[in-house]
């Protein structure tokens, strides 16, 4: 009589449920990992459009206007010229706002400067930051729920 070469049954089923048990362990912490990654790029993006405007501004010596709709930080000219665009879409859930002292609109001065006030959001999901810019254009970032 010859001796089957393979496996049970059993032994099958055992290493299906051991796979579906580490994948549902898995799963949870690839999508916290997912949602992280994406606050992380849109907090580097934001971060390079407020320095970007504010050393453009001291470089040509002029006011430099930076404004948001949807998920999009435009810098201008007070001629209403696009000097730069920065499209923060890392998700289709993913929201970015903005607020600002009088408009919306963040001003940065031929110095360099700018009012203090203002205010950068961005949420994915139900987490996400908040940027506060200071008089120098430095944010000052906290986590936040949104």
């Amino acid at each position: 009589m010859k001796k089957s070469v393979g496996f049970t049954l059993i032994e099958l089923m055992i290493t299906i449920s051991i796979f579906a048990i580490l994948v549902g362990i898995g799963v949870p912490s690839y999508q916290n990992m997912v949602k992280q990654s994406r606050i992380d790029d849109a907090t580097t993006l934001i971060n390079s459009s407020l320095i970007y405007a504010k050393n453009t501004a001291i470089a040509h010596n002029r006011t430099l206007y930076m404004r948001v709709a949807g998920n999009t930080l435009t810098l201008t000219t007070s001629d209403a010229d696009i000097v730069n665009k920065t499209t923060i879409a890392t998700s289709s859930n993913s929201s970015l706002s903005f607020r600002a002292l009088g408009a919306q609109i963040i001003n940065f001065r031929a110095n360099g400067t700018i009012a203090t006030g203002n205010i950068i959001r961005y949420c994915t999901g139900d987490s996400g930051i908040k940027m506060a810019v200071g008089i120098n254009g430095d944010p000052v970032t906290t986590s936040v729920s949104c």
